[in-house]
């Protein structure tokens, strides 16, 4: 599903790459999960994916389609098959779950209609659909400014699953919720993913979130990948790797042990 080859990136203010020759195959409804210290390239390769930052080389192809190198008119098409899940949500505060929830419906509709708000009988069928499958039907007419964090993230996943994904690329989803919470976004959007057969890839800074809930972990290190196996093949030398013996090691790996 997605295959990424010699992948470097940098920040036109930073002098040394963010991403590093970062060359990688994720397979059709893997569950893969992105793990390293803050600054360690996990953000910046995620936006790569989806050509929300433009790589200084390398490429990117989404279902054998290559993204980098397409049109606009392309990337606009093949960004409508992968929904993103952000940390801080990216959602509209002032408009109801309903209305956030059919912005997954965009790419579907032409702009004017959109504009003026008008989506169809079967978007409307889509997004209630999600919103059933993410528990927040009691939520449809609330405006999302209301909500908790957890439910805002639910709202996060219904807009995602109302595109229609083939892929789904989540930036430290849970990384603003409390232990509880985090666990059941992370059921949550796992579950989902695994019915459906989509692609699932998430940042996470938790390790021990890392392998519960991925069936691959990719650790990364000043840019670079330093380990891409099955969560049972990683040993504590290889936590040590990815984050360092730092703070962050303390705090997202060793406690993983």
């Amino acid at each position: 599903m997605i295959k990424i080859k010699k992948l470097n990136h940098r920040y036109n203010n930073r002098k040394e790459n963010a991403v590093r020759d970062v060359s990688l195959h994720i397979r059709r409804g893997e569950n893969v999960a992105i793990i390293g210290s803050s600054g360690s390239g996990k953000s910046t390769l995620l936006k790569c994916m989806n050509k929300l930052i433009e790589p200084t080389s390398g490429n990117i192809l989404i279902n054998d389609e290559d993204i980098i190198n397409a049109n606009k008119n392309d990337v606009n098409r093949i960004r409508s098959k992968i929904g993103m899940i952000f940390q801080n949500f990216n959602l509209i505060e002032r408009n109801t779950v309903l209305s956030n929830v059919l912005n997954g419906r965009l790419s579907y509709n032409n702009s004017l209609s959109t504009l003026f708000g008008r989506f169809s009988k079967e978007d409307h069928l889509i997004a209630n659909e999600n919103l059933k499958r993410v528990g927040l039907t009691k939520h449809t007419h609330e405006k999302v400014m209301n909500l908790s964090g957890g439910q805002k993230q639910r709202v996060a996943i219904a807009r995602a699953l109302s595109q229609q994904p083939n892929v789904i690329l989540a930036d430290e989803p849970v990384s603003s919720l409390d232990p509880k919470l985090m666990k059941e976004i992370m059921d949550l959007l796992g579950n989902i993913c695994k019915e459906k057969n989509i692609t699932l890839v998430v940042s996470l800074h938790f390790l021990d979130f890392a392998k519960k809930f991925s069936s691959r972990i990719i650790g990364m290190r000043d840019g670079k990948i330093v380990f891409d196996d099955e969560p049972a093949q990683l040993t504590e030398k290889d936590v040590v790797d990815i984050y360092g013996k730092t703070k962050d090691w303390y705090l997202y790996g060793k406690a993983g042990f």
